[in-house]
């Protein structure tokens, strides 16, 4: 029961729902056994209760979306990963699926990038001169915070990129790409929303 109310204040329009009609409950309620006439709202007692209780109500309006926000806050941070690495100086990569198990440890070199596919990440590396791709059950966001501050950085929406691996960086039809400089490997684009970023790295 506490498990599903609080499931139920994690969206705003139900905490305003739910204040309207307490607001609804006690006007009818006042109204029908107080009855007011229209020209007495604003000089009898009862009344100005009436609008003091409003008030009241509104002020517990702001105070339920409050704590919304603040359940909210707690509950990403409950589903953040654990402590990530926050050096540069990573002898191994290791990727992690959405539970916390190790799925892949791999050689920071190896690595060359990664792209989200729904619920899922593609990781694309080196593996006996031939690349491999491993799909592990995460999300870029899970992934970039954890390599933050190393050379795993993100580029675009839907890609990481290891900085190391990239030789190139150019502006193809207005848009800038990376590229490994290797034969059958993709060029991987940069949005603007994360240009700036990964021209300050790459330089």
């Amino acid at each position: 029961m506490r498990k599903a109310f609080i499931a139920y204040l994690q969206n705003k329009w139900n905490i305003v729902l739910l204040v309207l009609g307490l607001i609804a409950l006690t006007l009818f309620c006042a109204l029908f056994f107080k009855p007011v006439l229209i020209s007495d709202w604003i000089s009898t007692y009862q009344t100005w209760l009436m609008w003091a209780e409003m008030g009241l109500l509104l002020l517990i309006i702001l105070v339920m979306i409050h704590i919304n926000s603040q359940l909210q806050t707690l509950l990403e941070k409950k589903n953040e990963p654990e402590e990530a690495p926050v050096s540069e100086e990573l002898t191994m990569f290791n990727f992690y699926d959405e539970r916390g198990d190790l799925k892949l440890s791999a050689k920071p070199e190896t690595v060359y990038y990664l792209e989200a596919a729904d619920n899922y990440v593609q990781i694309h590396y080196m593996n006996a001169g031939k690349m491999q791709s491993l799909l592990i059950r995460n999300s870029l966001k899970n992934i970039e915070w954890r390599f933050r501050n190393t050379r795993l950085i993100r580029c675009h929406r839907s890609f990481i990129i290891n900085l190391e691996r990239v030789r190139l960086m150019r502006r193809v039809e207005g848009e800038i790409v990376l590229d490994f400089g290797e034969e059958k490997m993709p060029v991987i684009p940069v949005s603007k929303i994360y240009g700036t970023s990964v021209i300050k790295h790459f330089t």
